[in-house]
């Protein structure tokens, strides 16, 4: 599946998943052509908004501190991504669900897109807006969670599916609050 398809898995959600799932994606390769490129967005953003908005609202906060903050975000996503694919896994497993790392890579991968690319309304200056696109990614992520983890991990009790679905979206929530820390670090310190 083409990276450029992604929006399938939500408009066609049978058709964009299995594709998705019937394609074998070597994790390097995903994290390459993926994860790399859409975990810059969130910190060029950040960076921009820094020097934007952070200036108007927090204006004890220096460039180079939303800089740094957004060097560490970076990071901090490239490891919370093969993090949540291990969590994943590991969620599957204990629920005697055989997946392999690809798949959960798979999944943690595409499952952040959303939340990638709400970053983009930072160009914005509206609060509310952002506000409500920042939760419209997350909705979107928690969506794909809990569509993928039936058609990539292949789980076909719904019950079963929706208990690894919850708990890897609860994992997910924590991961996402602590980078939300991170990139707001500026501001309270």
């Amino acid at each position: 599946m083409s990276i450029l398809n992604v929006h399938k898995l939500f408009l066609s959600p049978d058709q964009g998943w299995d594709e998705l799932a019937h394609t074998q994606h070597a994790v390097l390769k995903l994290f390459v052509f993926l994860v790399l490129p859409f975990s810059l967005i969130p910190p060029l953003m950040l960076e921009y908004a820094g020097s934007h908005i952070g200036a108007a609202l927090f204006p004890h906060a220096s460039g180079q501190a939303w800089s740094m903050a957004a060097l560490v975000f970076l990071v901090a996503e490239l490891i919370t991504v093969p993090l949540m694919a291990w969590a994943i896994k590991s969620v599957a497993n204990s629920k005697a669900i055989p997946s392999t790392y690809d798949e959960a890579f798979t999944l943690a991968a595409v499952a952040a897109v959303p939340l990638w690319l709400s970053s983009l309304v930072l160009f914005s200056d509206q609060i509310a807006l952002i506000a409500s696109i920042v939760v419209l990614g997350l909705a979107g992520s928690v969506a794909l969670v809990f569509q993928g983890v039936g058609r990539v991990l292949k789980v076909e009790e719904g019950l079963v599916a929706f208990d690894i679905a919850y708990v890897v979206t609860a994992l997910g929530l924590i991961a996402w609050a602590l980078l939300i820390v991170l990139g707001l670090a500026p501001a309270v310190a």
